[in-house]
């Protein structure tokens, strides 16, 4: 029968190497776990802000389309009302 001789240091240090490479390996998993998740949220708030500019780029375009038609209704009015008051400088003019 063979007799195997265990000292106490020798099973102390593999416990200890053990428990170290669960803890790096937990650490580890947990890391990239955690940088997924950070990637993930940065890819969705990324995705986010990219919506927001759009819906505010798509409102300025709205807002400059309606402020070139109301300058333009306005340039109309504007012409009408000076054909107006021309027709009336001239009808005046004609009475007296």
């Amino acid at each position: 029968m063979a007799s195997v001789t265990i000292r106490v240091a020798e099973v102390n240090s593999t416990q200890r190497r053990q428990e170290d490479f669960a803890r790096t390996n937990s650490g580890v998993i947990q890391h990239e776990q955690g940088s997924r998740k950070t990637t993930l949220e940065r890819h969705g708030h990324e995705g986010w802000k990219q919506l927001i500019e759009e819906t505010w780029l798509g409102q300025l375009e709205s807002l400059q389309q309606y402020v070139c038609e109301l300058l333009q209704k306005n340039e109309q009015l504007r012409m009408e009302l000076m054909v107006a008051n021309e027709r009336g400088r001239l009808h005046r003019d004609a009475r007296n």
